[in-house]
C-alpha cells in the first residue's frame, strides 16, 4: 500500500478543488512507478501547516 503524505502551506486547500487535483497527480505518479495495481491501494494525505511553522535554509523565518 503506497502511503503518500504531502504537507502545504494550509491556505491551499481553501480552494476546493485544491485537494482533488493533488491527490490525482500524486496517485498517477505511484502508478507511473509502481504499476497500474497500485491505484486502488495508493493512499494520499494531504496535511496543511500553517506559514508560521514553515523554515527555509536552516533559519526560521515566518512567511507572510
Amino acid at each position: 500500500m503506497p502511503l503518500v503524505t504531502v504537507k502545504v502551506f494550509e491556505d491551499r486547500l481553501d480552494d476546493e478543488t485544491f485537494s482533488a487535483k493533488l491527490t490525482t497527480a500524486l496517485t498517477e505518479a505511484v502508478v507511473e512507478v509502481c504499476g497500474e495495481s497500485s491505484r486502488e491501494n495508493t493512499w494520499v494525505v494531504i496535511e496543511g501547516v500553517s506559514r508560521k511553522q514553515w523554515s527555509f535554509g536552516g533559519r526560521f523565518k515566518p512567511l507572510p
